[in-house]
């Protein structure tokens, strides 16, 4: 059961992200999303541990809808702001966490990873923030 439930969420994780990019919740696509997910090589790594496989998930699920406010914010502010920043990596050592990291980070708007810094422990992002209203200017 234990080898089974980190199986089972990397399969629903692919579905998902399947049909988020697909925008079709038919039954056809759903099937092809399925064999898509079963379809495609899961990387070999030490056993994932299940709390922070499910950190990830969650915090990769919530980002759509944060991408979505990003957008709006970006669409109704002013000037984008250009901004460097760095976030901290889960652990880099498995592969799946360190996907639902970058993704996580890259559905932003305007947001990308540029690599890691102080030795694989943060990453180096490059963002583009709404800018603020003081009399029409950008800080």
């Amino acid at each position: 059961m234990r080898r089974l439930l980190p199986l089972l969420l990397t399969i629903a994780f692919r579905l998902a992200v399947w049909c988020l990019l697909t925008a079709d919740l038919s039954h056809l696509n759903l099937l092809i999303g399925l064999v898509v997910a079963l379809l495609l090589p899961r990387a070999r790594s030490r056993p994932l541990p299940l709390r922070e496989l499910l950190r990830a998930l969650g915090r990769s699920l919530l980002a759509v809808p944060q991408a979505y406010l990003e957008a709006l914010r970006l669409m109704v502010g002013r000037e984008p702001v250009e901004a460097e920043i760095s976030e901290a990596t889960t652990d880099g050592t498995i592969p799946l966490l360190v996907f639902l990291d970058v993704f996580r980070i890259t559905l932003t708007p305007f947001t990308i990873v540029l690599g890691l810094e102080d030795g694989g422990r943060r990453y180096r992002i490059h963002a583009l923030k709404p800018g603020h209203r003081h009399g029409g200017q950008t800080p």
